[in-house]
């Protein structure tokens, strides 16, 4: 329940940190928001102990394994504490290698509930980028761009996963 808190939390933030007249429509937009200091998101740059093949592969996998779901979340009535309504939302990840060295990680969500709001992206609302580099012949250097609270465990199981640790997925 907490986890659910604190990915309605990240959706809200992401929503308010990024103004909605700015909001990113791509992934490239995404990342530009985040580097200039978007508010309740971060950037954070990881080295992981691991050739650059042998993190791709397994990030591919658990990728595609791991952070696609549906995520249902019910409302509660102050009053009765009763469900009086659900949202659900879309978590869509993808994975792709784009040379040699380069790969990208990338996570969209997508609110399947009627909204108002800003424009939305195709595809959803960019909630995570990861920059997958090459750093040296042993080494892969993961930049990721996202929001700061509530996706420690996903952020987490990545830089695992790139060191090549069988874990599982992260709750959601």
């Amino acid at each position: 329940m907490r986890h659910l808190l604190f990915a309605w939390s990240a959706v809200v933030l992401t929503s308010c940190a990024i103004q909605p007249v700015n909001q990113p429509q791509n992934r490239e937009e995404f990342k530009a928001a985040l580097a200039k200091g978007a508010t309740f998101m971060k950037v954070e740059t990881y080295v992981a102990n691991r050739r650059f093949e042998d993190a791709t592969k397994l990030l591919k996998t658990k990728t595609e394994e791991c952070l696609n779901y549906r995520l249902t979340e019910g409302t509660r009535s102050t009053g009765t504490g009763l469900i009086t309504g659900s949202t659900s939302h879309d978590y869509t990840a993808t994975f792709r290698t784009v040379n040699k060295v380069r790969a990208e990680l990338t996570m969209q969500q997508n609110p399947l509930n009627p909204r108002i709001g800003p424009k939305m992206p195709k595809g959803g609302f960019y909630m995570m980028a990861v920059d997958v580099d090459r750093a040296s012949a042993n080494t892969t250097q993961l930049t990721f761009y996202g929001p700061s609270l509530g996706w420690d465990e996903t952020y987490d199981a990545i830089k695992r996963w790139s060191e090549g640790a069988a874990v599982g997925c992260p709750k959601h």
